[in-house]
């Protein structure tokens, strides 16, 4: 049986991919009772972001495509803000795009990447490692692995609304 076309989509992998480190995270970083309410909205907008390109993949319409296109990039910019949040409450850098460490998480990712049936991913502890940070300090290179990958999304997903506004001009 051949995947559906959702799956192939690197808007949807990235997502995934957020979804899969954010689920991870955020209920560590978010740990005492009274986090739960921010626990659990950032991982219910990286949830939306993931589930409506799925539906917006599917939809037929394309007004319908569009909106659920432009509420998973929505949802996407949320968690983005929550996860800039962290590193200006913990005072720690956000890294530009071209900044080394990046490029170490990329290769990290891209050369492990999830498995579906597992949703297995890197620990906190081996993001550290592959980046030379103190246990402590994988703070900085989870969130702003994260930051990176919701950037990525949603600038792919530009593409995708861009695409499909083209494609409703034309075909009305």
């Amino acid at each position: 049986m051949a995947e559906p076309g959702y799956k192939q989509l690197l808007s949807y992998k990235l997502a995934q991919l957020a979804f899969d480190l954010g689920w991870n995270f955020v209920p560590i970083y978010y740990h005492k009772y009274e986090d739960g309410r921010q626990r659990d909205q950032i991982k219910q907008a990286l949830r939306s972001l993931k589930q409506n390109i799925v539906e917006g993949s599917s939809e037929r319409s394309l007004s319908s495509k569009l909106k659920l296109y432009d509420v998973a990039k929505s949802s996407g910019m949320e968690a983005l803000e929550d996860f800039e949040d962290v590193l200006r409450h913990k005072q720690l850098p956000r890294w530009p795009k071209s900044d080394s460490r990046l490029i170490k998480l990329h290769f990290i990712f891209e050369s492990n990447p999830p498995n579906p049936s597992t949703s297995s991913l890197p620990s906190l502890s081996t993001i550290s490692q592959a980046l030379g940070l103190e246990e402590s300090d994988g703070l900085e290179g989870t969130v702003n692995y994260l930051i990176d990958l919701l950037i990525r999304c949603g600038y792919l997903l530009d593409k995708q609304i861009n695409a499909v506004e083209i494609k409703h001009q034309q075909e009305g």
